[in-house]
């Protein structure tokens, strides 16, 4: 009965009775029993162009959403960067023009590191969570209580100090932000002793004690240490050897350590001299701690100039900790195998072979212990500043 009723109908009549109960797309299906007797259902025209229509809409829609998607990800990416660089951005400070020299007003910079700025008649002070200490015309400074050496000193101009544009970026910054240093792994560090086989160093008095010898001692003895801790640990020299200040820079460089470890022993003609100093690479452009005069030399050293103070300041810092010795500071120095580096790199005097007291310190076992074990503290406190 419903198919006599069916093809009793007209075409045109069949097609709106089918469109009102059935959707479009299943018009083939139903229609197996036209195809069957050998028709063929066609849609009218009106119906390829409304789905013609919504085809098109939905590949409008599909564009519009991945404009969006692809606008979201570049939103994304470009809030992750800009938060990426307000971390390390250098801030913006006032500055002032010193003999060519760019000099920045020390009131925005201690704004900047959160502290308060105190002007007295020798200086300003930096203090709050941390203290650093400055002082008119002189390169002598503090950090926290361990005395640096800036390349230039500071300068008052009128009722506002500045401080060499230079000094900010290398050696303050390296010391209160760790986020300023690159990130270099820390596992494979070679050891230095200074001097050695022919070149014996300076002599303790009576000329009995040889810097050589302790030079090695210390630097065995820092080997043991360091390897307890897992790292690798490669030696310039392991015994009473003759090797150039060139064959150390050439193990360096074959080697490819993370750090570089110079041991040494320092000597005055004043026999009443004490203390321990750290030094690190001196600047491009600037006058090493015991030089007043700037220079454009430049080596390898230079690269790393950031992360050479700061690891010498956690050095020197922890070496004044262990051993209460006299702080002579963290210095800049152009030594060769500070220069010619090809990793981050401190060269230490432990103490002053020429001073009658402190050469018996530096010959006791237990004496050099508590130097080795500050410069493994320091160590593991470059290592954890930046991460």
């Amino acid at each position: 009965m419903l198919r006599e009723f069916y093809h009793s109908i007209t075409g045109r009549r069949r097609s709106m009775l089918l469109s009102m109960f059935l959707p479009t797309f299943l018009f083939g299906d139903i229609l197996d029993a036209d195809a069957a007797s050998g028709k063929t259902y066609q849609p009218t025209q009106a119906q390829r162009r409304l789905e013609a229509q919504r085809r098109l809409q939905n590949q409008r829609i599909a564009e519009i959403r991945r404009q969006n998607a692809a606008r979201n990800a570049a939103k994304t990416a470009a809030a992750g960067k800009a938060a990426a660089a307000a971390k390390t951005a250098v801030p913006k400070l006032r500055y002032t023009w010193i003999k060519s020299q760019r000099y920045l007003l020390l009131r925005d910079m201690a704004k900047f590191y959160g502290l308060s700025l105190v002007y007295t008649k020798t200086g300003v002070v930096m203090r709050g969570a941390r203290k650093v200490d400055l002082y008119y015309n002189k390169r002598l400074a503090s950090i926290d209580g361990v005395t640096v050496y800036l390349t230039t000193p500071p300068v008052l101009r009128g009722s506002n100090a500045y401080l060499h544009e230079k000094d900010f970026l290398l050696v303050l910054e390296p010391v209160m932000r760790g986020k300023t240093l690159a990130k270099y792994p820390v596992r494979t560090i070679m050891i230095d002793p200074g001097h050695g086989g022919t070149d014996k160093g300076a002599a303790g008095a009576g000329g009995r004690l040889l810097e050589k010898n302790l030079n090695l001692a210390m630097a065995l003895k820092l080997r043991t240490a360091l390897r307890k801790l897992g790292f690798q640990v490669i030696m310039t020299r392991g015994a009473d050897s003759t090797l150039s200040l060139q064959g150390r820079a050439e193990l360096c460089r074959r080697y490819k350590p993370d750090l570089f470890i110079s041991v040494h022993c320092n000597a005055a003609a004043q026999k009443t001299i004490t203390g321990i100093e750290t030094f690190a690479m001196t600047p491009k452009g600037c006058a090493s701690s015991n030089d007043s005069k700037p220079s454009n030399a430049t080596g390898a050293g230079n690269s790393f100039d950031k992360n050479n103070y700061r690891m010498a300041y956690e050095i020197q810092k922890a070496l004044l900790k262990n051993t209460k010795a006299e702080d002579r500071g963290v210095k800049h120095a152009r030594f060769f195998v500070l220069r010619n580096a090809s990793c981050p790199a401190v060269l230490i005097e432990t103490g002053f072979i020429s001073n009658l007291r402190e050469s018996a310190l530096l010959n006791r076992a237990d004496y050099q212990t508590k130097i080795v074990n500050a410069i493994v503290t320091g160590i593991l406190n470059y290592r954890a500043s930046y991460r």
